[in-house]
């Protein structure tokens, strides 16, 4: 039986902020989500570039990811429509276990309604159901439940979904906050960079390191300025500093590419682990 996996990403609100108008801004969110999602990332980090990004773009990054993670039969009351999701019905679904589900499924996510005392979920069904269990409930929040049966009536109650259901989306004001939260984790931190050492010469360390701390945090540059440039320089002789796209013929690979590569890698990297 394979161990829990923790995959965090660092991403700034530059990849968006080097994008006009709202469609390609959009079409750059969704391909990172959909990297992220396709890997089991647990957490998507947001950092906030002080010089290419924007905190408007940082809001609007958030929103975007946050409409994507909301399960289809959730959004019309969770996250109603509003101008900066003008073109979120161009991208391509998710399709995550928590999302793909079916009329009858017993575990789903529901979007938490309160009347009087009573808290109910809203989960995509014909009316919302009442949920029995009290511990932890705010109003406006998507939890876990589980459907039952009692005396002919359905009811819900707080149920862990059993399968992946996406990533968490944090905000982070500026690139300090990102490098504490990561060191903080206990986790093997890495920074992509075309200067760093092949992975192919890591691969063994990463191997030895990721069987001990189960986690990796890993940091993604800007469209305009890499990490070298972004970072202190007493942050450039700590974590793993690798290049994850040895022999590049291309000049530049785009961020939503190097994050496709990389967690492709670390995939791999996670599969043989948890083989032997």
């Amino acid at each position: 039986m394979t161990q829990k996996v923790r995959l965090s990403v660092y991403v700034p609100d530059s990849v968006i902020s080097e994008r006009s108008g709202l469609l390609s801004k959009t079409e750059k969110a969704g391909l990172l989500a959909r990297a992220a999602a396709i890997f089991g990332v647990e957490e998507f980090n947001i950092y906030h570039d002080d010089l290419h990004g924007s905190h408007e773009d940082l809001e609007l990054f958030y929103s975007l990811l946050q409409y994507l993670l909301t399960p289809p039969y959730l959004r019309k009351v969770a996250m109603p429509l509003r101008d900066e999701f003008r073109y979120v019905g161009m991208l391509p679904p998710l399709n995550i276990p928590s999302h793909v589900i079916s009329k009858n499924e017993e575990l789903r996510f529901g979007y938490v309604l309160s009347k009087g005392e009573k808290f109910y979920v809203e989960t995509g069904l014909e009316e919302p159901i009442e949920l029995k269990s009290k511990e932890n409930i705010e109003k406006g929040k998507i939890v876990p439940i589980k459907l039952y049966k009692e005396k002919g009536k359905i009811y819900a109650i707080r149920h862990p979904f059993p399968d992946y259901s996406g990533f968490e989306v944090i905000k982070l004001y500026n690139v300090k906050q990102a490098l504490d939260k990561a060191f903080g984790s206990n986790g093997a931190v890495i920074f992509t960079s075309r200067e760093g050492k092949p992975i192919s010469n890591e691969w063994e360390n990463l191997k030895a390191d990721f069987k001990d701390k189960r986690r990796f945090e890993i940091f993604f540059g800007s469209p305009k300025r890499g990490l070298e440039e972004i970072l202190e320089e007493k942050y450039k002789s700590v974590g793993y500093w690798l290049n994850m796209v040895e022999g590049q013929k291309v000049k530049t690979v785009r961020t939503e590419e190097a994050m496709f590569i990389c967690l492709g890698q670390l995939n791999t990297l996670i599969r043989q682990i948890n083989i032997v």
